[in-house]
């Protein structure tokens, strides 16, 4: 394995892992221990420093136009794109927007969105902190540093995760994935379930 990876994209290992820290719900937290893993790279392995810098890079730069995009559609008031957006965002995120407009000063709602993009899960992440950093009422320069502290604090954990033991960013790596995958195989259940439940329940009304 680490030939393959080693052999064909040595060349761009930083590129590599910059353009999958891109990716939604991979970010850093699949990005650092890809680009930690010398069961993967062998010797083309990056520096923990260098992978921090690359993955953190890769992660925020499609922040700040989510940011702008979620707020262009919240200070719409009709259309196609803003009932399909808002509907998206009712039915994932609406709680996590309630839970951080709710809070009583600017601090606090910067740090309910930092702790959110801080914890390494599918949901979480710059991509969704900045979808519902872009729907409260905080400026933008607000809602980007926000993310921004929240994506350091979780680029840090990933980091020291990938670092405590001799191959560990591998079986980092190997749990990150496998989280990513059950995360959405829990969600094509609960969609199955729900649409076939809302077919039951359409059928049972034309007999009523």
């Amino acid at each position: 394995m680490a030939n393959f990876f080693a052999d064909n994209f040595s060349d761009c290992v930083a590129l590599a892992v910059f353009l999958l820290a891109m990716c939604p719900m991979v970010e850093s937290k699949i990005a650092i221990p890809f680009a930690l893993s010398s069961v993967l790279w062998g010797d083309c392995t990056l520096s923990p420093l260098c992978a921090f810098v690359v993955a953190f890079a890769g992660s925020m730069l499609p922040s700040i136009l989510m940011i702008y995009l979620s707020r262009f559609i919240k200070n719409k008031t009709s259309g196609f794109v803003h009932d399909r957006f808002t509907s998206f965002m009712s039915k994932h995120f609406q709680k996590n927007v309630d839970k951080v407009s709710s809070k009583t000063n600017t601090f606090q709602k910067c740090m309910a969105i930092a702790t959110f993009v801080a914890v390494p899960l599918p949901l979480t992440g710059t991509y969704t902190g900045s979808l519902v950093a872009g729907f409260t009422n905080l400026k933008i320069w607000q809602c980007f540093l926000s993310v921004l502290v929240g994506e350091l604090l979780s680029c840090g954990v990933m980091l020291t995760l990938c670092v405590l033991f001799e191959n560990s960013a591998f079986y980092v790596l190997l749990a990150s994935i496998c989280l990513l995958f059950a995360f959405l195989l829990a969600n094509l259940v609960i969609a199955l379930i729900s649409k076939i439940k809302k077919k039951r329940d359409v059928n049972s009304s034309f007999k009523d």
